[in-house]
């Protein structure tokens, strides 16, 4: 007996070796080779004529012949196994049995993710490239400084040379974006964030100016000099000069306008306080305080206002302030507290609209402040993973579901999202759809200065996220919580269809169909709301999604028959993919 590890002894026989299970009285490799080393189990190191390969002793079978130098089993990369000859490395698939690279690059220097399989980083020459296993073709050439296979970012791959970021498209087999830019951002519709002068810090770039490229072409189509780039639509990109990213990521500060991206020129002044994407030809920009609609200059010849919307001189940084009193009933104090989990992958976000220009929303603060105080204290979220939105315009919300995105393609599949909002819903009369009103939107012009619901599924239910949770205290019937008509709706209210939730989502809904989202004056919340705070409060937060619709449509539904002599039923709709289980998922 030469050895022993898992009761395996080595046995030999005819001057070969092989192993023996001491435990099953069985042998599990015959005596066959030169060499037997029990290391990485199941599989066991053989060797014949001087070249090594590798044995499974639970199927008893060769899964590598023995005609390399060495064989490198990394468990965490199993059925990948590297092989090396000639001070080569490649790869072997185990169960194929079949060599998927040749031994010709550096020795040690194939790297092998699952997450970004079939796509394999290879080093020769001490340059790094791309390989795909599936096809047998190298898709990135060697000759990158690094080469960082991210599958979010998959047909893209991460580049660097000289300390510098490029992209690289493995589908075309072509260099995207040349490495010359300090950072790279997200690429939506063939265009590229490009950033010079900025620092990667943590996932979070600060400082630097951004410009943005194609893609296709790999041309700068706008240069950067600018601090932000929010969104671009109908050829033309937001930009901002001179403002910076708050606590909650969002900017601050500067001036917006307009670049086309067909000439990378400035085609609206950078000069407005606020700047939204262009849609159907329009746009809203704020100035002075005014908020007005100023039409696509591609389209039109020349921008013009071509309406003004109703808006209040305020500080656009300043906290809403609320009109309605403190809140400080029972759901309010003792608040379940539990310790911080700091590597939390949940992150909320919470829009809380109150103070629109023609009908204020009660209580709607209230309700977003108290729902954030429970995602930290009773949920454990970290401070910097729970975004509040108070009084959010169209470009509020827009840069909210933009966020999610980037946790969203950060995480990989792993995030989890919560999105609250308290405010006033709108239907669209005309096509039965379901709208939210930002403070800043007019309900009689909804489909041009709201944010469509189907919209709202739609972009998220695409992203890669573990879960999305949705709470919406609104209804879109046409009505306030006040049971009055909004101004803009008839005279009865409008029954929308029910939008169907995409992606691993879950929405739940303060009204059914045409009935008003009431508020509960006396607790200074939503009713809605107030029920959903009071079973956080009283599970601490353990509870799960069956048990939470049961207690909070039952409350809502007794409640407001007595409270407002009103019908309001609150509904809970999962996406199809988790229409089996949705009911035992949790937020904590």
């Amino acid at each position: 007996m030469k050895s022993i590890f898992c009761r395996l002894i080595v046995i030999t026989n005819n001057k070969k070796e092989g192993l023996f299970n001491i435990e099953k009285g069985i042998e599990v490799v015959p005596c066959e080779y030169e060499f037997v080393l029990a290391s990485d189990i199941p599989y066991v190191y053989i060797k014949n004529n001087g070249k090594q390969g590798l044995f499974n002793i639970e199927t008893g079978k060769e899964v590598i012949p023995c005609k390399y130098e060495t064989t490198v089993v990394s468990l965490s990369a199993v059925p990948y196994v590297s092989i090396t000859n000639n001070k080569k490395e490649g790869l072997f698939n185990i169960e194929t049995g079949k060599e998927v690279i040749s031994c010709k690059y550096d020795i040690y220097s194939i790297y092998v993710a699952k997450y970004s399989l079939p796509y394999v980083q290879i080093k020769n020459n001490g340059k790094e490239g791309c390989f795909n296993i599936e096809t047998g073709k190298e898709v990135v050439p060697c000759n990158y400084e690094s080469v960082n296979v991210t599958k979010y970012l998959l047909p893209y791959v991460q580049i660097k040379n000289n300390g510098k970021e490029g992209r690289f498209n493995i589908e075309t087999g072509k260099e995207i974006i040349s490495c010359k830019y300090d950072n790279i951002g997200g690429i939506i519709k063939d265009l590229a964030d490009v950033n010079i002068g900025g620092q990667n810090i943590k996932g979070n770039i600060t400082g630097g100016k951004w410009g943005k490229v194609d893609v296709n072409t790999g041309k700068e189509v706008v240069p950067c000099k600018y601090d932000a780039i929010s969104v671009v639509s109908e050829n033309l990109a937001v930009v901002n000069i001179g403002g910076q990213r708050n606590a909650e990521g969002q900017m601050i500060d500067g001036k917006w306008g307009y670049v086309d991206i067909n000439t990378g020129k400035e085609i609206i002044p950078v000069e407005y306080d606020a700047a939204q994407a262009f849609d159907k030809g329009v746009a809203r920009v704020t100035k002075d305080g005014q908020t007005t609609l100023i039409k696509n200059p591609l389209k039109e010849g020349n921008a013009i206002a071509v309406a003004q919307l109703p808006s209040e001189k305020r500080d656009p940084n300043a906290p809403a302030v609320s009109r309605y009193p403190a809140p400080s009933s029972d759901v309010d104090k003792d608040i379940p507290q539990t310790k911080t989990n700091e590597n939390s992958n949940l992150f909320a976000f919470i829009i809380a609209n109150e103070n629109y220009p023609e009908a204020p929303v009660p209580f709607a603060l209230n309700d977003g402040r108290i729902f954030k105080e429970y995602c930290q204290k009773t949920l454990g979220l970290p401070e910097k993973q729970i975004r509040l939105f108070e009084d959010a315009t169209v470009g509020k919300i827009i840069a909210a579901v933009e966020q999610i995105k980037e946790v969203a393609n950060a995480y990989d599949g792993e995030a989890e999202i919560i999105l609250y909002y308290a405010g006033h819903g709108v239907p669209d009369e005309k096509k039965n759809s379901a709208w939210l009103l930002p403070v800043d939107g007019n309900s009689s012009d909804i489909t041009t200065t709201g944010y469509s619901l189907e919209k709202l599924y739609a972009e998220l239910g695409k992203l890669n996220l573990k879960s999305i949770t949705v709470f919406l205290d609104a209804c879109f019937s046409g009505a306030k919580r006040e049971d009055e008509m909004l101004a803009s709706a008839r005279g009865v209210a409008v029954k929308v269809k029910d939008e169907a939730p995409k992606g691993n989502m879950v929405v739940f809904s303060a009204a059914t169909g045409d009935e008003t989202a009431h508020q509960y004056e006396e607790k200074g919340h939503g009713l809605f709301t107030y029920f959903l705070l009071k079973k956080l409060q009283e599970t601490q937060g353990n509870v799960n999604f069956g048990e939470l619709s049961d207690y909070v449509t039952k409350q809502v539904k007794r409640q407001s028959v007595v409270i407002n002599n009103k019908r309001q039923t609150p509904t809970v709709i999962p996406s199809a993919t988790l229409a089996d289980k949705w009911q035992e998922m949790k937020l904590k």
